[in-house]
């Protein structure tokens, strides 16, 4: 797996639990990920491999984010399709939870 990091996330535990998240999102679904490439500290690129739907991927991680998160920076991820043309965006940590 091919994980291209940026220089600007600065604490080096939540770059550990990214990174980390990361190798879950591919543990959980072998042969739909070609690659992660993180184009700034916050976006990171989820390359699909050819025939996934980034919408069938965003819906299924969606159910299981609670899971696999256990980090507290807000991320971004994009999914894009093999033809490079479909992408979707999901944010992760944007919203707060009411106390």
């Amino acid at each position: 797996m091919f994980i291209k990091t940026s220089k600007l996330m600065e604490n080096p535990v939540e770059v550990r639990k990214i990174s980390a998240f990361l190798t879950k999102i591919t543990k959980e679904w072998p042969g739909k990920i070609e690659r992660f490439e993180f184009k700034t500290a916050t976006v990171v690129y989820v390359y699909l491999k050819e025939g996934i739907s980034s919408l069938d991927f965003s819906e299924r991680l969606s159910k299981k984010l609670d899971q696999l998160v256990d980090f507290t920076v807000p991320l971004l991820l994009y999914h894009v399709e093999s033809d490079d043309f479909n992408l979707r965006s999901q944010p992760v940590n944007w919203y707060s939870t009411i106390r």
